[in-house]
Formats: structure tokens, C-alpha cells, sequence
């Protein structure tokens, strides 16, 4: 699937035009320079044309570590570009860190757009772009849809329609999830052999929830790294309140999710709640103990883990190193083995079998013969609903031992 890529420097609407284009708010969108700090994907449709959207993290002139990762990400994604959208900002007029991003970008110009934003305002004016150099200059308003039709209808006519483009529709979707800094970033660009996925140690730079698409044995992912998840009485309403909700968003989407903890803190009750979050969702769930390069006593962390999370005795433990690259296709392929589970249908044969034997081996404090009608939906997750005449015959701890059979 071919990219189109938006890029610019900070606050100039990139992230409202992705958001515009892609039809889903996904890029955060503040008041605020430079809140986007990852690149963010999505799939987009225009018309009968499907291509991949991409959003950049602003460019600026800091001297910030983070502004640096930022800035070497872009200019990969320019080379891999299909079409760049270069958004400059018309009510602010043309200003010297546009024509420094120009320069980056001439290289590449015949695939070059620029989008003059904000021409909503009586004060823009496009006029002033054409000194950039480069040949296509449209004017638009991200925020009301003004002028984006026309744009995506020059950049997208020899695109190929979706029927001539086959989907692959089967992925499965894993979310890196965890509190801040507990290494999700880390692990997700060891696992893909490249800095997809900005790492600093400034606890909580994802600030969005990510995806990449990945195979791995022959299956496709879509692996999303998310926001870390704090308390809630720690989270302030602002950006990080957005970060964390489109968090629990991916959570919701998700078919598995891996659990990261960094292993030289172990389990806290954040990382219980996560997993307890996860298990009602009824998601698949893989616990992953991060860091174990730093840890002397691995079985003692064990147990640490078996008993703190004893709850989701279920979920496989994965430990891993994402620094030393320790393990970590171990994640994938327990979330393939979890996939499988997950998607197979439940025989009924076997619903009946132990509902039977719950009956036969459990009191029934009733004069009535105990009556059970289920129904079984379709996977992702396997779901039953019990129907029964005694509903008070069906305590927690037989409800606990159904789900486990």
C-alpha cells in the first residue's frame, strides 16, 4: 500500500488534516507545538483509492534529543513516501523554518504538495508559498474541510483502485500495553529491527497509540504501541487524559495484549489492574517481564509474578530483554497460539460435557432439578450465555470453574 506522508513543522494542523483524511481521531490534536511526537498510521480511503496516511512529528530546530528522533524518522519516511503533503501554516505566513524543511524536502519535489492551512482566515494568503519552489500549492482549511477534496483528488488519480488491490484481512492486532517507561517502546522497535517507534527515557513519550504492520511465520500484525497507563488519580486532564484514553481505545480494538512490566520494579497494582482490565474485556492476554538483563534471581521473579498475578493464572509469562533483543519473537508467537484459541469456535459437545459435570459434582441445594439452556456466540472472544431456572444455584465459584474448562 502506497504512503502519503504530511509533514511540516509544529502546530501548523498537520495532525487536524490527518485526522480530516483518515476520518478517525487518532493524531491528538492540541493547542500545544509539537504534541504529535510519533509517526502514526492509518489506512485511508478516498474515493474508490486506499492508501496508507501518515503523520510526522513536527519538525523544529531544538536541540532536544526528542526533536532529533524526530527528525531523523522523517526523513526516512520521505524517501519511502509515495506523495508528502507539506503543510505550512497561512495566517502565519511564510517563516525561515518553512524554507529549512523546503530544503529537506527538495530533493524529492516532484512528489512534493503543499498544503497552505488556516486560508479560512481573512488574514492567509498563499501567494507567498510559490517561493518555496515547488509547483503544486493548494490552499486548504484542515479544520472545515475546505480545499481537501481537491488536494487528495490530484495526489491520489493514478493511485490503483481498491478492487484492483488485494486486502489482507486476517491480521491479528497485539497492543504493547504497561505503565510509563516499562520499556513497550523499546520492545516493539526490537522486535521491528528499526526506530519505528520514538525511545527516550523521558517517561511517556508515546503519547499516541501507534500501529505498524508486521509479519511474522506467515501471519500478519498490526502491532500497536500505546500511551503508558498511570493511575488515574495521577493523570491531569490534558494531553496525557487524550494519550491514556486512546490507550484503553486500543485495548478495546485489540485481539491480544501484551502486559509489559519492567522487570526490576515487578508487579504493581497498576500492572494488576491492567491485567484484570484486560481479562474483562475478554482479550487475550500475554504477561511480559521486560529488563530480565538486569536481574540476578529469574526464579525468584517468577514466583514474584505466579503469585502477584495469579488471577490470570492463564496468561503465558514471557521474559525478555528488549535492550539485548532477548526473546522477544517469543511475544509473537504466543500471540499467535492465544489468536487460534481465540478464534476457534466451542464445540458444543464439550459445553455440554461440563455443564453436566458442574451439575453431577457440585450440591444443589433445590428440590427442582437444576435446568441450563446456553447459547454459544461466535469467537473473538468464545462467548456462552447461560440461561438457567435457578439462578442462584450458579455461585462465582462455578462460574470460575466453567470459564476455565
Amino acid at each position: 500500500m502506497e504512503k502519503i506522508v504530511i509533514t511540516g513543522r509544529a502546530n501548523v494542523g498537520k495532525s487536524t488534516l490527518f485526522n480530516k483524511i483518515s476520518k478517525k481521531r487518532i493524531s491528538i490534536v492540541e493547542n500545544i507545538p509539537g504534541i504529535t511526537r510519533d509517526v502514526i498510521e492509518s489506512k485511508a480511503v478516498f474515493q474508490d483509492k486506499v492508501f496508507k496516511l501518515v503523520d510526522t512529528g513536527g519538525l523544529t530546530d531544538s536541540k532536544e534529543e526528542i526533536s532529533q528522533a524526530i527528525r531523523d524518522k522523517v526523513l526516512k519516511l520521505y524517501k519511502e513516501a509515495y506523495k508528502i503533503i507539506f503543510v505550512v501554516d497561512g495566517k502565519a505566513g511564510l517563516i525561515p523554518e518553512d524554507k529549512d524543511i523546503a530544503k529537506l524536502l527538495y530533493p524529492y519535489k516532484e512528489k512534493v504538495y503543499v498544503a497552505v492551512n488556516k486560508t479560512d482566515s481573512k488574514k492567509a494568503s498563499a501567494s507567498e508559498f510559490y517561493e518555496l519552489g515547488f509547483d503544486n500549492v493548494f490552499e486548504i482549511s484542515a479544520t472545515h474541510g475546505t480545499g481537501v477534496f481537491e488536494l487528495l483528488e490530484e495526489i491520489t488519480k493514478d493511485l490503483p483502485s481498491m478492487e484492483e488491490i488485494e486486502e489482507k484481512a486476517d491480521f491479528i492486532k497485539l497492543s504493547f500495553i504497561g505503565k510509563p517507561n516499562s520499556g513497550k517502546s523499546s520492545l516493539l522497535n526490537s522486535i521491528l529491527k528499526q526506530d519505528r517507534v520514538i525511545v527516550s527515557n523521558i517517561a511517556g513519550t508515546t503519547r499516541d497509540a501507534v500501529d505498524v504492520e508486521f509479519s511474522y511465520e506467515g501471519k500478519d500484525f498490526i502491532l500497536v504501541d500505546t500511551a503508558g497507563i498511570r493511575r488515574p488519580s495521577n493523570i491531569d486532564y490534558g494531553i496525557e487524559f487524550f494519550a491514556v484514553n486512546r490507550s484503553l481505545e486500543a485495548i478495546e480494538k485489540s485481539d491480544v495484549c501484551a502486559l509489559v512490566i519492567d522487570a526490576t520494579e515487578g508487579v504493581s497494582r497498576q500492572d494488576m489492574r491492567l491485567a484484570s482490565l484486560v481479562n474483562r474485556k475478554g482479550k487475550g492476554l500475554i504477561v511480559v517481564l521486560n529488563k530480565i538483563d538486569l536481574i540476578k534471581d529469574i526464579e525468584a521473579l517468577k514466583k514474584h509474578v505466579d503469585k502477584k498475578l495469579e488471577f490470570v493464572y492463564f496468561a503465558p509469562r514471557v521474559y525478555v530483554s528488549a535492550k539485548e533483543g532477548i526473546n522477544v519473537f517469543s511475544i509473537l508467537q504466543k500471540a499467535i497460539d492465544i489468536y487460534e484459541e481465540y478464534s476457534r469456535p466451542i464445540k458444543t459437545s464439550y459445553v455440554n460435557r461440563t455443564v453436566e459435570k458442574i451439575l453431577e459434582e457440585y450440591p444443589q441445594n433445590s428440590t427442582k432439578p437444576i435446568k441450563v439452556y446456553y447459547t454459544v456466540f461466535s469467537p473473538k472472544p468464545p462467548t456462552i450465555v447461560l440461561h438457567t431456572n435457578n439462578k442462584d444455584f450458579w455461585r462465582e465459584d462455578y462460574l470460575r470453574f466453567f470459564e476455565k474448562k
